[in-house]
């Protein structure tokens, strides 16, 4: 079985060795002991009567040994000091001594059978030398940077390995002898000052003791002083408690929860109980306390250097227990404002000491806390930074409104605890005796009030009286006993069979009240309506957004966000407060986003305006996102995730739990246009020619009017149509019209159609003025071409000519031509001339 005790919260291990069992209640304390004292180690624990505990040394573990060590002790020693050391197993098998100093350097005793090894009984109650009778120590002198905590070990003769036997039982005071296997019977740790002069008590101290008594109906009467983080020192006598095997060591919180808190209970199973690992590290809530042979010195400092390049704690002053940094943000981070459920905040407040909080909020806001729609929070303290989270409902289970103008105010009372003490009692069948337990500083010092709470332990055997103990027993009178004197080892059937124990003490002091007031903030925040017009690309589009604070709070620091179609260009923005006062900031407008803050009053509208212009190649339709999203700490009804993080994306906030999918808070509007119509390009032509217009898409073909003639279309409801009438030269304005009114404009140049009529040609077939080509003939069709050679012959004729003449047959030399050009009067004007016909390149 085992047993375990905890100041600030000790633990102490009793457990099963070979086939004894019993009961040994081990605890935390500090002894006062006697001015004149020359060793620290084995004699301290053996001055009190009972029988002898002796030390297991080794590193395997079992259910008496769960964090077993190889007797490991530690001494806090100054620069110039000497560690005096001894052993009974020192030289046989594979004892030795082992040293860690701050600095890294390690030493060892060796296997001297004659240096560091105390022979018997007198010289462990003489010390080492120079004392009368004292044993030969192994010595070392503290170096330079060596100042600090140093690590001893114990080594035992079967160098760490169980000998699965027990040792012979002894009385404390009786004549010893030291036995084979993982046991020492007596060690030593004493520190001499730096002048030789005497020897220094109060420096030893252990984290963890692992000792066994030989049987299981024997008395453990050990008394022990430790020392607590917080400064507080107990003196804990273990009353002649009987048992065989366990393991004794201090934290500060005994069983624990699954959430690492104090549970202040006992436990119907010893199934690996929650504790902290006494050589483990301690962590900001987690503390081994230490365990002293001696009172602690009073030149202790605060902290000291430990090997590994680490400090640990030492001697400090009573901490009486303070409350600071009260504050109260929502559940988003923003101080002393929340959203309203479900978001909620959280009370935050730092101490110094364990204890409980009990936190009212006045819901109905008349004055006082305790009506039953008021809220009431309770719960553990631990030291340092406490976080309590409220989740915005009130006493009944109801949400609580949001307050427009007024705060809620809120009461927080805090019953801190100093110096706490546990002791964790593993598989302890009986305590018949109790401990005896005496806090020797701090208020109301000396102090022997114990408390525990074993209702949820199944009763058998005789049960602890009374069961739960809330108020405080003297331990002079009551020390937690319960089970009755057994004369068996195999006889478990007791109430702490198999069970895990808890006792515990605390310094009580007055409730600390302190108030924080807070808002409680809910808007409903909406995009009332998207809208939007467009008709062509490349022409404008407008979209208009209206925003809305449904209240029923003010907000500053909302969100607007735009998705800004990317086939829209030119993008501006601008807005106005359309209802109420409302406040845009920190624009920022990019081409397809734009975001910026707002504050709005409850009840006010604000609209945007978002002007640009559809991309010439843009087809289909456009799409605008428009979005509000709360700013932190104030929940809009339909719109907020409940996680701890502010928001940052509106459609998260839109669609998490609890308030589902879908919300007013996002719409999008999508508006459809047509393409502009193409024209085609702009073209010259000359006057009289039918000239053709070709446009893109559906539309109508019109003239816009101060043109230099009227034309006629061939079919002007063709994409593609011939134009007639080009009589005047000058520029013509043709107008392609879809039936969104959206239209393109192409220019006609129509310049003079006077003839030009060459006089060579070279028809070498160089591709290079071939034929013979009369300029802007083609302004005259069906004129007449007549050639003649130089005899008066006629060469070649055309009565509609086509510019296609290239001398075919005929010899070089001049020509001579009549052009009978067909006027569109239906006169012929008549041309005569020459042409050089030339064949040579």
């Amino acid at each position: 079985m085992s047993l375990s005790f905890g100041c600030t919260k000790f633990s102490l291990f009793y457990s099963k060795l070979s086939l004894k069992k019993g009961v040994l209640a081990l605890c935390c304390i500090l002894l006062f002991v006697s001015a004149r004292v020359f060793a620290e180690g084995s004699k301290e624990i053996t001055a009190n009567g009972g029988y002898r505990p002796y030390l297991y040394s080794s590193t395997i573990g079992n259910s008496s040994f769960p964090f077993p060590t190889l007797g490991t002790m530690k001494v806090y020693v100054k620069v110039g000091e000497t560690i005096n050391v001894g052993s009974s197993a020192q030289g046989f098998g594979a004892g030795t001594i082992n040293l860690r100093a701050p600095d890294g350097a390690t030493y060892t005793s060796g296997n001297s059978t004659a240096v560091g090894f105390i022979a018997n009984r007198a010289q462990e109650l003489a010390g080492p030398l120079p004392n009368t009778g004292g044993y030969t120590p192994f010595t070392k002198t503290v170096l330079a940077g060596q100042d600090g905590v140093w690590e001893i070990d114990f080594i035992s003769q079967s160098n760490g390995v169980d000998a699965n036997s027990n040792p012979v039982p002894v009385a404390a005071n009786a004549i010893w002898s030291q036995p084979a296997g993982a046991y020492i019977t007596a060690f030593d740790v004493s520190v001499r000052d730096v002048g030789n002069t005497h020897f220094l008590t109060g420096r030893v101290f252990t984290n963890v003791f692992s000792g066994i008594l030989g049987t299981f109906d024997v008395g453990f009467n050990g008394v022990f002083n430790i020392l607590t983080k917080d400064g507080y020192q107990y003196i804990m006598n273990n009353n002649g408690q009987a048992g065989n095997g366990f393991t004794f060591f201090v934290n500060n919180k005994g069983f624990r929860n699954t959430d690492g808190t104090a549970s202040y209970k006992s436990i119907d199973n010893v199934n690996s109980p929650n504790v902290q690992d006494p050589r483990a590290a301690d962590s900001p809530t987690d503390i081994t306390q230490k365990i002293f042979f001696n009172a602690p010195a009073a030149d202790l400092p605060s902290s000291a250097s430990v090997p590994g390049s680490t400090t640990t704690w030492l001697l400090n002053s009573p901490v009486l227990p303070t409350v600071s940094n009260i504050v109260f943000k929502g559940a988003e981070g923003t101080l002393g404002k929340a959203g309203t459920n479900p978001l909620g905040g959280n009370f935050m407040f730092s101490t110094v000491a364990t204890g409980t909080y009990i936190i009212t909020i006045d819901v109905n806001k008349n004055g006082t806390f305790n009506d039953p729609i008021d809220r009431k929070l309770t719960g553990i303290v631990s030291p340092g930074a406490n976080i309590v989270f409220w989740d915005g409902l009130d006493g009944l289970g109801n949400k609580v409104p949001a307050a427009s103008t007024a705060t809620y105010a809120s009461n927080i009372t805090i019953a801190a605890k100093a110096g706490e003490v546990h002791f964790p009692f593993f598989d302890v069948e009986r305590n018949v005796n109790g401990i005896i337990l005496t806090r020797t500083n701090g208020n109301f010092a000396p102090n022997d009030t114990i408390y525990w709470d074993d209702t949820p332990i199944t009763i058998v055997g005789t049960p602890s009286k009374p069961v739960k103990n809330l108020t405080g027993i003297s331990s002079h009178s009551n020390g937690h006993k319960w089970g009755t004197p057994a004369s068996s080892p195999l006889d478990d059937q007791d109430f702490g069979n198999n069970k895990s124990m808890d006792t515990w003490s605390y310094i009580a002091t007055a409730p600390i009240l302190n108030s924080v007031s807070f808002l409680l903030q809910e808007a409903d925040l909406e995009v009332t309506s998207v809208t939007g017009s467009a008709n062509c690309s490349g022409e404008p589009a407008v979209f208009t957004v209206i925003v809305k604070n449904n209240g029923p709070n003010d907000v500053t620091g909302a969100r607007i966000h735009f998705d800004i179609p990317a086939q829209m260009i030119n993008v501006s923005v601008s807005s106005v407060s359309t209802t109420g006062t409302t406040a845009i900031s920190a624009v920022a407008l990019t081409a397809t986003t734009y975001d910026a803050n707002i504050a709005m009053v409850n009840g006010s509208v604000h609209t945007f305006t978002i002007n640009g212009i559809i991309a010439k190649a843009a087809t289909g339709s456009l799409a605008l996102l428009a979005s509000i999203m709360r700013p932190a700490d104030v929940t809009d009804p339909d719109a907020t995730n409940a996680d701890p993080a502010p928001p940052t994306d509106p459609l998260t906030e839109c669609n998490s739990p609890p308030s589902g999918i879908g919300c007013n808070n996002i719409k999008t509007s999508i508006i459809t246009f047509i393409s502009t119509p193409d024209a085609g390009p702009d073209k010259t032509v000359l006057q009289y020619v039918v000239a053709t217009l070709t446009g893109t898409g559906t539309g109508v073909w019109s003239q816009l009017s101060g043109n230099p003639a009227p034309v006629l279309f061939t079919n002007p409801l063709n994409a593609s149509t011939s134009v007639t009438g080009l009589s005047n030269t000058g520029i013509y304005y043709f107008v392609y019209t879809n039936a969104g009114s959206c239209a393109d404009t192409v220019a006609i140049n129509v310049i003079s159609a006077h003839l030009v009529i060459p006089n060579i040609f070279t028809p070498n077939n160089d591709g290079k003025n071939d034929l013979f080509v009369i300029g802007a003939l083609e302004s005259y069709p069906g004129s007449q071409l007549l050639i003649f050679n130089r005899w008066g012959n006629e060469v070649y004729r055309a009565d509609n000519y086509l510019n296609n003449w290239n001398g075919s047959g005929l010899a070089e030399g001049t020509y001579y031509y009549i052009l009978n050009r067909r006027e569109h009067t239906g006169d012929i004007t008549t041309f005569k001339g020459w042409v050089f016909l030339k064949r040579g390149k």
